[in-house]
């Protein structure tokens, strides 16, 4: 919920590419185990919570920005 509160902040502030979907981004499977993933690969000790979760974010979107025809929800599920 965390990850989820904080696009929807960001958007609000202005933050970033501000490129996800947010109206239906609680449903968004792929992109939200991206985003478990992501989070997993760069947690770090020495590293704040919320500054790993901008990082988790900032990647999401400039994954989606580099690959615009990405659809979460239309990939196969392995």
């Amino acid at each position: 919920m965390d990850f989820i509160s904080r696009c929807r902040e960001r958007k609000k502030e202005g933050i970033g590419l501000c490129n996800l979907p947010y109206q239906t981004l609680s449903e968004e499977k792929k992109l939200l185990d991206l985003a478990y993933e992501l989070y997993n690969d760069m947690e770090d000790s020495n590293t704040a919570y919320n500054v790993t979760l901008e990082l988790v974010i900032d990647e999401i979107e400039k994954y989606i920005k580099d690959n615009p025809c990405w659809n979460m929800e239309s990939e196969v599920d392995e």
